[in-house]
């Protein structure tokens, strides 16, 4: 079919969309009444119609694309603003407004009488969007870009808007971000401050790198530090504690460019993989949390506007949100700062399902954040933001006696969205997934009834599509698959926001049932003894951070529990979500890695797990020496592993677990493999 493609530019006055605050009853700033709605124009620039080359998805046909920019003029004094860092330090129009835009890009249905009344808002990760439709390509000008057509084929309208500001994340190809102020001095002079940024290289060569966030305030900075630690032991002992790198070693090239002389003599015992640390005085921040505010009013304004200057105006009855990594820790952090409030009171989001992002939080609303910062066992452990609260539930934290939770402001306001929290295994070695359900000494909490959290077991952070060797990492990747499970749990969602229907139970390891265990010793662990195998129990440490200098430090004596999933005797996790892989194994499949020589030997390969595939023969395990039963004596035969992997995906759709159509594909897959072939 030909792609027929209508452009138009329309631009809309604050009036037309939403009237003045006087029409709404309030003047700025009233939080008794309300605020006031802040989406101030919309920029309609391009509309494809119909877009994905013009495939139709069953009853609700064709879809089509448009591309906008909102603009928004933000009440600093407004309660639900005043919270935001720097905002009033950051320029004001002659109204006392606080201006910033973004990019807006939604897919809905060409004839919306036929769409869901869903709002399905996806938060983009480093600008880019994410695809439950199982294609990996965004450009919806191509039919192979709906995938699958899920979302489609259940009717719902797909936005996406910009939040972190395009000087520090460009707009790639059919990215999205935002343009946000940069926060200033009452004299208009740029805000200087110390921060601190960290790099692993991966190689032992003469390395320069791009400061991507904040730019050096000066190149003269004799306070400036460089730190460097490497975990693998030489023959001079351990090179664990940061030491300083001498300035002969490094230096600024310009305000956003570094660069490390490999080549120092001071620089030798350190390997490919050591960290570098560079804490130095930056300038100009942005107004970083501007991003929740853009993306609570562009909601609002999509749902609740019934003028023609919306492009969805009285299609949307319920709105739902999902972010995955770096974009479910946005979440979270949008829902801890009560960002899911609108101007009105109204929920901005009915329900929201963070996906791997674990007990870390975002440091986005403070000055200097970095919305990078995710913390490992090795990298970035003390940048990142790993703190209480950790989970939704108000609790009075043993540790520091503080009492919170993420859930916290949303109970004041009676905005609270059901929520679906998603980890995989590697969640809980990287970033302590099982702090959102332990009290912090190990000992099992109660949810709040409008959270449920799985845990989708012994699977990696991204899941590979295929097994294979890394640059840095010991053992192949592990492509143990968590899809199917996040589209069935994205309807149960909806399911459950609109229609109160409860989702499955949450499905998690837990202490009472012996499943969530100390990550040592091995043996209790139940991690079996693999040939060429290396186990070392590490996982993310967490404490109370000494904020008072950079690098943070840990306080002795103030150390959280960070418990993991017991195993079976093939090494896979015995609770949680156990997929088809887990269920009917030809391998074992970790959450956890660990680096190679010469890039930090014995440390974590971050997001990466393991698979380690189980001999094919009985004669080959005895002779490797490898406790696990092979491939031959775990299946009869090629016809019987299909058969099992059939009955584990049917058990899946009875639970609620995956959809009928996701189970059929797997049982595709088993039958098209090589198993007992």
């Amino acid at each position: 079919m030909a792609v027929s493609i209508r452009r138009t530019v329309r631009v809309l006055s604050a009036i037309s969309l939403f009237g003045s605050a006087a029409f709404l009853g309030c003047a700025p700033g009233d939080a008794a009444s309300g605020g006031r709605p802040t989406l101030t124009r919309l920029e309609v620039i391009e509309v494809e119609s119909p877009t994905y080359e013009g495939r139709s998805f069953g009853d609700v046909g064709p879809y089509e694309v448009v591309y906008a920019t909102a603009w928004f003029a933000l009440d600093p004094a407004d309660r639900r603003n005043a919270l935001i860092t720097d905002i009033d330090k950051a320029p004001r129009n002659a109204d006392g407004m606080v201006e910033f835009s973004t990019d807006v890009h939604i897919i809905k249905p060409v004839d919306m009488s036929r769409a869901n009344g869903r709002l399905f808002y996806e938060v983009v990760n480093r600008g880019n969007k994410g695809n439950f439709n199982g294609s990996g390509d965004n450009d919806p000008s191509l039919a192979a870009a709906a995938g699958d057509g899920l979302l489609m084929r259940q009717g719902y309208t797909m936005v996406w808007s910009g939040w972190e500001d395009e000087r520090l994340r460009p707009r790639g190809d059919h990215g999205v971000v935002a343009t946000l102020p940069v926060a200033r001095n009452a004299d208009g002079s740029s805000i200087v401050g110390e921060t601190i940024f960290e790099t692993i290289f991966d190689d032992t060569t003469d390395s320069t790198f791009t400061l991507p966030f904040y730019k050096a305030a000066s190149l003269d900075q004799p306070q400036a530090r460089m730190l460097v630690r490497n975990h693998t032991r030489w023959v001079g002992g351990p090179l664990v504690e940061r030491a300083e790198v001498p300035r002969s070693a490094w230096s600024f090239v310009d305000e956003s460019t570094v660069k490390i002389n490999r080549r120092d003599p001071f620089l030798a015992p350190y390997d490919a993989g050591a960290a570098f640390e560079l804490v130095y005085q930056a300038k100009d921040p942005t107004v970083l949390a501007l991003g929740h505010a853009a993306t609570r009013d562009l909601v609002e304004f999509l749902r609740h506007d019934t003028s023609e200057s919306n492009p969805l105006s009285g299609a949307i009855q319920y709105a739902i949100s999902t972010g995955n990594s770096q974009s479910g820790r946005y979440l979270k952090d949008f829902l801890y700062w009560g960002f899911n409030e609108d101007s009105q009171g109204r929920k901005v989001f009915e329900g929201m399902m963070p996906v791997v992002s674990g007990a870390h939080g975002m440091p986005l609303n403070e000055r200097w954040g970095d919305a990078d910062a995710t913390g490992r066992s090795y990298e970035r452990e003390l940048t990142s933001k790993v703190e209480f609260p950790f989970t939704y539930g108000v609790q009075t934290d043993p540790i520091t006696g503080l009492t919170d939770g993420l859930l916290a402001r949303c109970q004041t306001s009676d905005t609270c969205p059901n929520v679906i929290h998603v980890d995989g295994a590697n969640e809980v070695y990287l970033k302590a997934h099982g702090l959102l359900t332990t009290d912090g000494l190990g000992n099992d909490i109660a949810l709040p009834p409008n959270v449920r959290v799985y845990q989708v077991a012994s699977v990696q952070h991204g899941p590979a599509q295929a097994a294979r060797p890394t640059a840095t990492c010991q053992q192949l990747t592990n492509p143990n698959q968590s899809r199917p499970h996040l589209r069935a749990l994205l309807l149960a969602l909806d399911a459950w926001s609109t229609a109160g229907t409860l989702p499955p139970a949450s499905r998690h390891a837990s202490v009472g049932d012996g499943t969530l265990v100390p990550s040592l010793p091995q043996a209790a662990m139940g991690f079996p003894e693999i040939p060429g195998v290396r186990y070392t129990g590490w996982h993310v440490n967490v404490a109370v951070k000494d904020k008072t200098s950079l690098p943070n430090r840990f306080i002795e004596g103030k150390e959280y529990a960070v418990l993991v999933p017991k195993t079976d005797a093939d090494g896979n996790d015995l609770a949680g979500i156990r997929t088809v892989e887990v269920q009917v194994p030809i391998g074992t499949y970790t959450g956890w890695a660990l680096r190679r020589a010469p890039f930090a030997e014995g440390e974590d390969c971050a997001l990466t797990g393991q698979f380690i595939p189980f001999a094919r023969t009985r004669a080959e395990r005895v002779a490797n020496g490898d406790p696990r039963l092979s491939i031959e004596e775990r299946y009869a035969s090629h016809a019987d592993y299909v058969t099992k992997v059939g009955e584990a995906a049917d058990r899946l759709v009875a639970e609620g677990l995956m959809l009928a159509e996701d189970a059929e594909s797997i049982e595709q897959a088993a039958a098209a493999s090589d198993v007992r072939r």
